[in-house]
């Protein structure tokens, strides 16, 4: 089967494509074109990861946070 086969093939299979469908067919073309996350998830971890830049003091520790969790439910 050449390009331009595969091609209909799949503009064929599109256009009778349950929304389920499509929405893994978009996610696939999201992931292609470097979009892994939506854009208000980013704006959110690139907001987070400015604070951290500009406040490294101001988290905690893995060991930290391992500990309260131990500590929260008796591990």
């Amino acid at each position: 089967m050449d390009t331009l086969e595969i091609k209909d093939r799949i503009r064929k299979y599109i256009e009778r494509a349950d929304d389920r469908m499509l929405m893994i067919i978009n996610a696939i073309i999201e992931a292609d074109e470097g979009e892994l996350l939506p854009k208000p998830y980013r704006e959110v971890l690139d907001k987070r990861l400015k604070y951290h830049q500009e406040n490294p003091k101001e988290g905690k520790s893995w060991e930290e946070i391992q500990n309260a969790l131990k500590k929260e439910y008796e591990l």
